[in-house]
């Protein structure tokens, strides 16, 4: 199966959201690791990453102007970050309303699924790309890299953890719907 122009395009678009959603994690790190460095906690015990964190977070005021200029920058860098994602997933949904009738289908199929939303639907059917080149569920599962490490001498069998060596993309996916799947 040889992947079309447009199918590549709509598999960056939704690459560049995850590699988005990455940098906004790593954003989010680097903010919480420097208010942990100078112990800055909210008072009213608010959860981090809530309205009310934000708010104050926003209000924090540390002792030395380098620091709160560093505080905003970091600020700043989740609010981009973030922004990125929602300018992605404003993409995603005109891509996947414009694109063909028989991925859209696809997509609208793998939502049925518990724990599978529209992020991880596109995922899937754009990874996979054609799901009739496989025609085991095994081979399926080996181009994911989510099948088990063997190793076998003699009469000895050993099997290990998973062993990652398929599609990163479709294998985080995947493993993301099996969390949600328990909810």
């Amino acid at each position: 199966w040889v992947p079309d122009p447009k199918h590549e395009a709509l598999r960056d678009l939704v690459r560049a959201r995850e590699a988005a959603k990455q940098d906004t994690k790593r954003a989010k790190h680097r903010l919480g690791k420097y208010l942990l460095r100078y112990g800055q906690r909210p008072g009213n015990g608010a959860k981090a990453w809530t309205s009310a964190w934000w708010q104050w977070l926003r209000k924090l005021e540390l002792s030395h102007a380098e620091q709160n200029t560093t505080l905003v920058e970091l600020i700043l860098e989740v609010d981009h970050q973030s922004q990125r994602v929602v300018r992605h997933d404003g993409a995603i949904d005109r891509a996947v309303a414009s694109a063909p009738e028989h991925l859209r289908a696809i997509v609208t199929a793998l939502q049925a699924l518990r724990g599978v939303a529209q992020e991880t639907a596109v995922t899937v059917a754009l990874e996979f790309g054609s799901f009739s080149r496989f025609e085991r569920a095994p081979q399926a599962m080996g181009y994911t890299g989510l099948v088990s490490s063997e190793y076998t001498s003699g009469s000895k069998k050993r099997q290990g953890a998973i062993t990652k060596t398929g599609n990163s993309h479709l294998r985080r996916a995947l493993v993301e719907a099996a969390w949600h799947y328990r909810h």
